[in-house]
């Protein structure tokens, strides 16, 4: 007797976290969903906004940096932050490259969605920014890849990845005790274990 009611009470326990963790999920896989749909077909899609440039004066410090002569990069940290605190330009992903035979630096900064590119010479006092925004469905595409997102983004996607398991799991074991239907839902779960093999297989293959 103790001993089924243990087991009831486990049973009750997995389904309260099956519940919940459905809920929890309910959004986030909806989101992913649409995603993946948009994701596999870009051309549905082709839209992006338009690129647009702007010329900003640098601030004096900057543009009399004495690091332009010895280690330009140090510069391009602080323009990032200059262009950071007072332009908005943000991204998680930002590279800069030197060009030392024209005497050029360039920082690109990539992000969801879109990106933006930095040209400035230690000759002039002005820069070249150049914004691209690629478009809503293109951010939507780059989140759910993950692609050039921070930390924040990717924890969150990992996360979601857990409670999908947990989910998974316990609808596995709340399978399990169902003697009258358990063979027919194993059978049909089997059923789509070698559908996506099937696919996995054709996934290499010419259209």
């Amino acid at each position: 007797m103790g001993r089924k009611k243990s087991v009831w009470s486990n049973y009750r326990l997995v389904r309260t976290v099956h519940v919940y963790s459905s809920m929890v999920m309910l959004l986030i896989m909806l989101f992913f969903t649409l995603t993946g749909v948009t994701l596999n077909h870009r051309d549905w899609f082709s839209g992006r906004g338009q690129a647009s440039e702007q010329v900003l004066n640098l601030p004096t410090e900057l543009a009399r940096h004495p690091a332009w002569q010895t280690d330009p990069l140090v510069v391009a940290a602080a323009l990032r932050q200059w262009l950071s605190s007072e332009h908005g330009v943000r991204a998680a992903y930002v590279s800069y490259d030197w060009d030392a035979d024209d005497q050029l630096l360039h920082i690109d900064f990539k992000r969801p969605g879109g990106r933006s590119s930095v040209e400035v010479s230690p000759s002039q006092t002005q820069l070249l920014l150049i914004q691209q925004p690629k478009g809503n469905v293109a951010w939507l595409n780059d989140l759910h890849m993950g692609r050039y997102s921070s930390g924040w983004w990717r924890g969150f996607i990992d996360l979601s990845a857990l409670v999908m398991l947990l989910f998974t799991l316990t609808g596995v074991w709340l399978v399990i005790p169902q003697h009258k239907r358990r063979l027919r839902l194993l059978a049909v779960s089997g059923l789509g274990l070698a559908v996506t093999l099937l696919f996995t297989s054709l996934a290499t293959l010419p259209l």
